[in-house]
């Protein structure tokens, strides 16, 4: 009998999130659009991201995460506002929000558009988070991808964070395609806040100054 061979692990590929190299795109995009799922650094921490429409890396991811997509869906990462309207319903106030916050350490709930299908959406608030990050590596990647990336925060099935490419790479080595390193990633979270209805609300306090919510 044939003892199979162990799944090799991720490399880990050193990257500049304010000056990415182009080589370093190049392959971190031949990964995503051939239904990889890969762990990259963002503007707070590091996160498990596969692209919009790759069933299968969110299967993976799920499973990775240990949680219900349905309950908890993946963040879409945006390159900028101009290509929100293709996935949510955002109203002018919140719009105006939007506007003072992103790019930066933010994740907003709204209002998922018509065209995005179920798997993608909180099952019952039809509700989707959206993060603008502010850097270079996630803006590169986003445009040359053409679609958004679905994002959970990098942490351990028992929910402690990740904060640095061996701490990925140890978790969950063998189960990703590639690990971008920029160091350690520390600090708070993003800031959570839900403009799905007539009020701005906080969902969660992070990394976010609240004072740039007022509109």
């Amino acid at each position: 009998m044939t003892t199979p061979k162990p799944l090799p692990s991720a490399p880990i590929v050193s990257v500049a999130p304010s000056e990415p190299a182009e080589e370093v795109l190049a392959r971190t995009l031949d990964i995503l659009k051939s239904g990889g799922v890969i762990a990259l650094p963002t503007d707070t921490l590091y996160g498990i991201a596969c692209a919009f429409g790759n069933s299968a890396g969110i299967g993976r991811i799920q499973t990775m995460r240990g949680f219900d997509i349905a309950a908890r869906p993946l963040t879409f990462l945006l390159p900028d506002l101009g290509e929100l309207p293709r996935y949510a319903v955002v109203s002018e106030s919140a719009f105006a929000v939007l506007r003072k916050i992103f790019p930066g350490p933010y994740c907003a709930e709204l209002v998922a558009s018509a065209d995005v299908p179920a798997p993608f959406v909180h099952e019952d608030r039809r509700t989707i988070g959206v993060r603008i990050p502010g850097t270079a590596l996630c803006e590169k990647l986003l445009w040359a991808l053409g679609k958004p990336l679905l994002t959970a925060t990098a942490k351990s099935r028992s929910g402690d964070i990740l904060n640095s490419a061996i701490e990925i790479k140890r978790e969950y080595g063998k189960k990703l395609d590639l690990i971008l390193d920029a160091g350690t990633l520390s600090g708070p979270p993003s800031t959570v806040v839900s403009l799905a209805g007539d009020f701005v609300t906080v969902l969660r306090e992070g990394r976010g100054p609240a004072n740039k919510l007022i509109a």
